[in-house]
């Protein structure tokens, strides 16, 4: 987990769960949870503890595709156009707004599930307040999920169009993820992240 000095300090957080709110009663949170995780699967992670990520079999049989950014971006972007970009994706053509829930295999409690904004302040609001875990973004019809691995990176899928659509040129693509890699291994260790792009190989976007 990425744990540098530039993540949001206690304050930061607490004003960004404001622009959430939860999505229902408990029961309707607990149904959108479950619908959320038929998309996933537990994995082990390189530190050898437990991490959720989409599945082969999901984006197999559903005929997604994958494009991994870095965490950093989505909570406190240095190129603004890659949230707003994202989020007008989202809103597009006006389907509720998306879901965004914790999805940590290691807390098994209920956890509140929360309606998303599609703006660049929703998005970076939930994924300023949920960076410390596993946690995910999706649609209610579950046409588009974003899955977040703890403060590091996060795999943006769906049909192509939509990951087309929804980055900026520059963050698609083989050169994108290579430079991802680069990022994340000068951080944690030489080959973190290779387990991760064996996983998504078959599904990502090579240009």
């Amino acid at each position: 987990m990425n744990t540098n000095g530039d993540d949001l300090p206690a304050i930061a957080l607490e004003q960004g769960l404001q622009n959430l709110r939860r999505a229902g009663s408990p029961t309707e949170q607990d149904a959108y949870q479950t619908r959320a995780r038929q998309m996933l699967e537990v994995y082990t992670t390189p530190a050898g503890t437990q991490g959720a990520r989409l599945s082969n079999d999901w984006l197999g049989t559903h005929d997604w595709r994958v494009q991994l950014v870095h965490h950093m971006d989505l909570r406190q972007p240095i190129t603004p156009e890659l949230v707003s970009r994202l989020a007008e994706s989202m809103a597009q053509p006006g389907p509720p707004a998306p879901l965004g829930a914790n999805v940590d295999p290691s807390d098994a409690k209920p956890t509140a599930v929360f309606r998303v904004p599609p703006t660049a302040t929703g998005l970076e609001a939930f994924f300023g307040t949920h960076f410390i875990g596993f946690h995910m973004l999706f649609a209610e019809d579950l046409s588009f999920a974003i899955v977040a691995n703890e403060g590091d990176f996060a795999a943006i899928a769906g049909p192509e169009e939509f990951v087309r659509n929804a980055l900026p040129p520059e963050y698609v693509g083989a050169v994108a993820t290579a430079k991802l890699k680069a990022e994340l291994e000068a951080e944690l260790d030489p080959g973190w992240f290779d387990g991760i792009l064996a996983h998504y190989a078959p599904f990502m976007l090579d240009a």
